[in-house]
């Protein structure tokens, strides 16, 4: 189903607003004073994984009173922007877009403030799906949309212009400010970094990948330093995060996020749906529903973007030889 070009017109100003409001953020915090020996001085006060760390400011002074009052003015305007994104959103959601969970939207918010989708990560599974659905201006069935898996993909290989890893990068220390049941996932080998971090007692779970550099069946996780995780290696992904697009999650205010290029989640989806064994015949067929609603809409409305990631799937033949086959399976005979 095609959604109102009204709807597409809201989604398309919540995206303009995320894009703003992160081209504007500040640090976070709040402005306290100490007085030292009959002087006032100023600090910048955060909450980093349950501790608070002050940044010296200076000595009061009219300049640096203008300054805070000009910076609790701007926080107070990005209060009203956040309300007004919140109403954008439950606008768009009244309007037929999928609105992903309270739970999930909050995970993708900690992960797009602690610089995740800034330094290159790209949302994929099904979050990306519905990201790239409502980007589209289409609803595709609920069957499609169910899970409570974040898979978030880097290329460790592409230089990201930002300094090492902090403290207060820590990931898990942040998702568990949000939800204290974050844990580590252990991996098989002890002596492998964890790639996922889940809720206990609960399905809603984040899993980091990376593209893999060679065709090992199984290759050991890769470190990003900058965020501090590991991310798990797997094959193809390279070229579902290639030339990614930025879209809006609907939930909570909005949260502004990298997802795949439309048509290359088609083709790779297809792809992954011939790789599963017998046992995720499940997961297989969720893969195929997923590619052909994409398809048939995208060979509708954006046929060269299809095309293009046609022409980018012929030069790893391995992987075109399996989506032609399934696309002729799919009675996508024009595609394959």
């Amino acid at each position: 189903m095609r959604l109102p070009e009204t709807v597409q017109t809201l989604y398309a100003e919540l995206l303009d607003q995320l894009r703003a409001a992160e081209a504007d953020r500040v640090t976070g915090g709040s402005f306290v004073a100490k007085e030292i020996r009959g002087r006032r001085y100023w600090y910048l006060q955060r909450s980093e994984g349950g501790n608070k760390r002050q940044i010296y400011l200076g000595a009061e002074s009219p300049a640096l009173l203008q300054q805070i009052g000009k910076a609790t003015e701007q926080r107070k305007s990005i209060a009203e922007d956040e309300a007004a994104r919140r109403d954008l959103v439950a606008m768009l959601a009244a309007g037929g877009m999928h609105r992903e969970s309270a739970a999930v939207g909050t995970v993708l918010r900690v992960l797009a403030e602690a610089g995740v989708f800034r330094s290159g990560g790209v949302l994929v599974g099904t979050q990306a799906f519905s990201c790239i659905a409502n980007s589209l201006g289409v609803v595709f069935e609920k069957e499609s949309l169910r899970t409570a898996d974040i898979d978030i993909a880097h290329d460790a290989t592409l230089p990201i212009g930002i300094e090492a890893r902090r403290e207060d990068a820590d990931l898990l220390q942040r998702l568990r400010i949000a939800e204290s049941k974050f844990f580590a996932v252990p991996q098989l080998d002890p002596r492998e970094p964890s790639t996922s971090f889940k809720v206990r007692g609960r399905d809603l779970r984040v899993d980091f990948l990376t593209p893999a550099r060679s065709r090992k069946s199984k290759q050991k996780p890769v470190v990003l330093a900058h965020l501090g995780v590991a991310a798990q290696p797997l094959e193809g992904l390279d070229y579902l995060i290639a030339d990614p697009i930025d879209a809006a999650v609907i939930a909570g205010g909005g949260v502004h996020v990298n997802v795949p290029d439309p048509a290359r989640f088609a083709f790779h989806k297809l792809w992954v749906a011939t790789q599963r064994s017998v046992a995720e015949s499940a997961k297989s067929r969720k893969d195929v529903r997923q590619a052909t609603q994409l398809l048939t809409v995208l060979r509708a409305d954006h046929r060269d973007a299809v095309d293009r990631a046609r022409r980018a799937l012929m030069k790893r033949a391995s992987m075109f030889r399996a989506v032609k086959a399934k696309l002729r399976d799919l009675d996508l005979h024009d595609l394959a």
